[in-house]
């Protein structure tokens, strides 16, 4: 009979011990920062050391996840046996209000990741499996530097792409209808035109989470790699319902610096 590795009987224990902790809300899990807080969304970086869990904590509304780097973790739902889940770079995944769960970094690199709550109700959520090209006009001779976006989640009420844009191109005017959420896949520098406005330089790294209002603009990537995201993108915004909050950005941002 074959005996159960001591890596998964020591994963088993501490995860045994997690669960007989009492949940914590998810602004109160150490491992959890706020970056962006407002009536659509609460977003939070995510970062996990290898061999360190969290502890148990509650999702109170539907999430998105968005991984930053491959990752391998093992995820201990509440009454369940604890199970391997293994993500990809920019894997998207949705999950339902509810869960309660504590994750522990059984990989040998940080694992970091967007957790994204969303605020208001969800309907028809699925991954999207045909049709997920979204036409992007590119005026370039050399269309290796034309833009790309892919859908890859969609629901009623908004929709998850991977934006790919090659070094020195272009994503033409366009306009994103609702607020909108942005999480950079690698280290960016990029120039935003919007409507009627001088270029605004933006420099973010892999990791980082911005809100923005719904716009009209050109997007040039000025660095000398290719930049991705995923750009939640919402199909209408409430008045009032946008803005980043600033005190949590800055707070994260000076964490960062430490």
């Amino acid at each position: 009979m074959r005996k159960p590795s001591i890596l998964i009987v020591l994963f088993t224990l501490a995860a045994l011990g997690q669960q007989a902790q009492a949940p914590v809300e998810l602004t109160s899990e150490p491992s959890h920062h706020l970056v962006v807080d407002n009536k659509m969304v609460c977003a939070f970086a995510v970062s996990i050391d290898p061999g360190k869990s969290t502890l148990m904590h509650r999702h109170g509304h539907d999430y998105l996840s968005v991984s930053v780097g491959d990752a391998q973790i093992m995820n201990a739902k509440e009454g369940a046996q604890p199970a391997p889940v293994t993500f990809k770079d920019g894997d998207v995944r949705f999950a339902p209000s509810g869960i309660v769960h504590a994750v522990t970094n059984t990989g040998t690199t940080q694992f970091r990741n967007a957790t994204i709550e969303l605020l208001n109700p969800t309907t028809n959520q699925k991954p999207c499996t045909e049709s997920c090209s979204v036409p992007v006009a590119c005026d370039s001779a050399d269309k290796a530097k034309c833009a790309t976006v892919t859908k890859v989640f969609t629901s009623d009420q908004w929709t998850v792409s991977l934006v790919t844009l090659p070094a020195g191109g272009t994503w033409g005017q366009h306009s994103h209808a609702g607020g909108f959420l942005v999480v950079s896949l690698t280290d960016d520098d990029v120039a935003m035109k919007n409507q009627g406005q001088p270029d605004a330089h933006t420099k973010s790294k892999a990791g980082d989470i911005e809100w923005h209002n719904p716009v009209a603009h050109t997007v040039t990537n000025s660095g000398k790699n290719t930049a991705k995201s995923v750009l939640l993108e919402f199909n209408s915004q409430p008045a009032g319902g946008g803005s980043q909050s600033a005190s949590a950005r800055d707070a994260l941002r000076s964490q960062d610096r430490k």
